[in-house]
């Protein structure tokens, strides 16, 4: 995004601030939290002296016996009470079962909104995500949370915060980690501030833009404005740079003026260190030069555009590591002058060189591939389009929904079954289980006896024979699937989801959820085919999904063959990227570049990490950051 679009985009929010009404109070545009005075109440509703953190869970029988014959506030208090130790303790269905017959708008505001939390919280154990953002989106709890005791403000907005995040609404959450924020202790607003940046970073920067400007609390406002100068000019520092410090100069007292996350306070650096002269190992002839031209064609735009736009740009020499020894090439890189090496592209390739460099590299090295091993050569970054790091991610996914049972279906192979290896590997270290496993063959367009053989339905056939045998006749029966499963991990390329996704739905499985690599996706709208993969999630990289990003246009009106080599030029442009900022990488663990290959990240392996986008096809048609309408804001 153009630093000239950001900018007016700031200004029209400094006018907006000025000239507008302020928007009316809601559960999202809060006043400044009050702390209540203190009042004379009866024991039972001195909910301040009580910690369900350290109460004696033996007294939970008596509470229930006492609430017997108590009026109904103070009975309505004990029960409560009951039921948060019990939350505590994990035992849902009592806690729920206790608080069963309390009505919310015969209690006070306070009893009501904590009724709202302990229900929340019970469906939230259960992975009843929308059920418990329904429970917390009552008007009624809303207004309560406004007047309510500060802990009750923290568990209400933490809670609500975790279910939106886990849901896939980042914006949401953030706003309701902003809110509490002046609530926390100075110990605890680190962490806090931490998840308000990392839910932000999930957000597209025209996201945050268009939300600029819609809200009268200036907190929010002025995390929307630093998260967009962290993702906008990935290409040009010096412009991100200039951004930052108008952010600063405008935003004197902000809570993250003077611990700027993301490094963004290590820009500077980047500029001082950045290489004049940089290398370009890539394959231009022979077998792999169609995907060596596309990423040389992909780094060559970034270049371009930052050039164009009056952003610095280092000397590029380009060589062609087809049949070349690449150790001698690489010693020719250092010969010539170079500060910086990328590539090469072949594992092969990368292989040699980390053997040859045990210690350390003789250049800063960013190869365009992973390889195999635990320990490698300092200066020696690995950048590729990894399937692995994609069915790692969707383990990650699949536990934030509250899965716990995982059916894996992926081709015949040794493809086929590394990616499983890495989806099973990350799905057990989080403790998931892997209820079955089924491979198909993909050179044939039939795979329906897999399809029933892993979901027992042939078993289910073979009940029926025998009960037809038993009783003489063919009773009225319908076969059905098992049902120890939560979703189903696919590894399909576009024609094979096309076959599965039906073969699921026709034998009785069409409501399990589906998630896929991005393999299962062409790159490009095709919905007449995608209909077949309706309700599929999968991952993939933002360039796929922005098809109107000026770079990537630049790139398919000059380049007739372009649309199959989509991935490869996204490869290209974050190369050219990720040399200004390897070291913005190493400076902390949670620093990103917002790439076009996904949020990077560098690992303890000097790994290049990705994360992708969600996407969901509907109607055909790829829809990314999916949400069910319970995630939508209400007014």
């Amino acid at each position: 995004m153009k630093t000239r679009t950001f900018a007016f985009a700031l200004t029209c929010s400094l006018l907006l601030g000025c000239a507008s009404a302020p928007p009316p109070t809601s559960a999202y545009n809060r006043p400044p939290a009050k702390r209540p005075p203190v009042q004379n109440i009866p024991s039972y509703q001195q909910s301040g002296a009580f910690n369900p953190a350290t109460a004696n869970a033996g007294e939970i029988d008596q509470w229930l016996i006492d609430a017997e014959g108590l009026n109904s506030d103070d009975a309505a208090n004990l029960l409560l009470r009951a039921a948060e130790v019990l939350l505590r303790d994990g035992e849902l269905s009592r806690a729920d079962d206790v608080v069963g017959e309390l009505i919310a708008p015969e209690l006070t505001a306070e009893q009501a909104l904590r009724l709202a939390i302990i229900r929340a919280r019970v469906h939230r154990g259960h992975a009843e995500f929308s059920s418990a953002l329904t429970e917390l989106s009552d008007p009624l709890i809303e207004a309560a949370v406004i007047d309510a005791p500060i802990r009750y403000q923290l568990q209400y907005s933490q809670l609500r915060a975790s279910l939106y995040q886990i849901e896939g609404n980042h914006l949401a959450a953030a706003r309701e980690w902003i809110f509490i924020d002046p609530l926390l202790n100075p110990s605890q607003q680190g962490a806090n501030r931490e998840s308000i940046w990392q839910s932000l970073m999930q957000i597209p920067t025209s996201t945050l833009i268009e939300h600029i400007g819609s809200t009268g609390n200036r907190d929010y406002l002025g995390w929307l404005e630093l998260a967009s100068v962290a993702k906008d000019n990935q290409g040009d520092i010096e412009a991100q740079v200039r951004q930052r410090d108008s952010w600063v100069r405008r935003w004197p007292n902000h809570p993250a003026r003077f611990a700027l996350p993301g490094g963004l306070d290590k820009l500077d650096d980047l500029i001082i260190e950045r290489p004049d002269q940089v290398a370009l190992l890539l394959p231009v002839t022979g077998r792999l030069a169609s995907y060596g031209k596309a990423i040389r064609d992909g780094f060559f735009a970034a270049y371009y555009e930052t050039l164009n736009q009056g952003g610095q740009v280092p000397k590029v020499k380009l060589y062609d590591s087809n049949n070349s020894d690449i150790n001698s090439l690489y010693q020719q890189t250092i010969n010539d002058g170079n500060k910086l090496v990328i590539g090469p592209l072949e594992k092969e390739q990368v292989s040699a060189l980390s053997a040859s460099h045990p210690q350390a590299m003789s250049l800063p090295t960013l190869a365009l591939n992973r390889i195999e091993g635990s320990q490698f050569p300092s200066g020696l970054y690995q950048f590729g389009l990894s399937p692995e790091d994609e069915a790692a991610q969707i383990a990650d996914i699949a536990l934030a929904k509250g899965y716990k049972r995982a059916l894996v279906i992926t081709p015949e192979g040794a493809w086929g079954q590394k990616v499983a290896s890495a989806f099973v590997d990350r799905w057990q270290q989080l403790n998931g289980q892997i209820v079955a496993s089924q491979t198909f063959d993909s050179s044939k367009n039939n795979y329906s006896k897999q399809i029933k053989n892993i979901l027992n339905i042939d078993k289910s056939q073979q009940r029926l024979q025998r009960l037809q045998q038993i009783i003489g006749f063919r009773p009225n029966y319908e076969p059905y699937r098992r049902t120890d499963l939560d979703f189903i991990f696919l590894l399909a390329r576009p024609n094979e989801g096309r076959a599965i996704k039906p073969l699921l739905a026709y034998h009785y499985a069409g409501d399990i959820p589906v998630y896929a690599t991005s393999h299962i996706y062409r790159g490009s709208k095709a919905p007449t085919k995608d209909q077949d993969i309706n309700g599929v999630r999968f991952i993939d990289i933002p360039w796929i999904f922005n098809e109107d990003l000026e770079i990537r246009q630049a790139i398919n009106k000059g380049i007739p063959s372009s649309p199959g080599y989509q991935r490869m030029y996204a490869l290209g442009v974050d190369s050219f990227r990720l040399h200004l900022r390897l070291k913005q990488l190493r400076n902390g663990d949670n620093n990103q570049v917002f790439g076009e290959t996904g949020a990077l990240s560098l690992n303890m392996l000097g790994q290049i990490e990705r994360e992708l986008s969600l996407a969901e096809i509907q109607n055909g048609i790829a829809v990314v950051n999916p949400i069910t309408p319970s995630e939508i804001e209400q007014p």
